[in-house]
């Protein structure tokens, strides 16, 4: 019957995607939410979309490089080419840890106390990266640390472990 022929194409799809039962449900569901037209393709350009809403957080230019587009019409895909994209990115190290960043922000730690100067850390949001502008900078570091001491420092690490914890923390517990 038809059950039937459901139950192969489906192992077919997790043999192809390397995906855990639940990661696949997942990823059909949110693939189903972008194919707008119920075409059973999603635009290339949102790739990055579907990506994120798994909690995902590739760069745009790995998102590029697995078949993503800059504007819509261009290409498609299917869930068969998605799936195994969802796997690739969820085993990417492309991230970092925090550990990285710890290591990254340690340079600008002069006394070493695990504080550095707030217009630093601004200066190193508003040139790496996606680009934000200076008030998305400031309501970040104002968000993420507090407000700076008088002499202009703030701490990394809540810095660090709140931009880690994405935009919803919440939906990780």
């Amino acid at each position: 019957g038809p059950n039937y022929h459901r139950q192969i194409q489906q192992r077919s799809f997790e043999e192809m995607a390397d995906l855990a039962g639940p990661d696949v449900e997942k990823g059909k569901l949110v693939f189903d939410v972008y194919d707008f037209d119920g075409s059973g393709k999603i635009d290339s350009f949102y790739l990055g979309d579907a990506l994120r809403a798994l909690n995902l957080n590739p760069t745009l230019a790995l998102i590029e490089k697995l078949g993503g587009c800059k504007k819509t019409g261009e290409k498609t895909m299917t869930c068969d080419e998605f799936l195994p994209i969802f796997s690739q990115v969820k085993k990417e190290k492309e991230v970092g840890t925090l550990e990285d960043f710890m290591e990254g922000l340690k340079v600008y730690d002069k006394a070493e106390n695990g504080c550095m100067m707030a217009a630093e850390l601004a200066h190193i949001l508003l040139s790496l990266g996606e680009k934000l502008n200076d008030q998305e900078t400031m309501e970040i570091i104002k968000i993420c640390c507090g407000t700076e001491d008088d002499d202009g420092f703030i701490k990394y690490e809540p810095f660090l472990k709140a931009v880690m914890a994405g935009p919803f923390p919440e939906e990780n517990k």
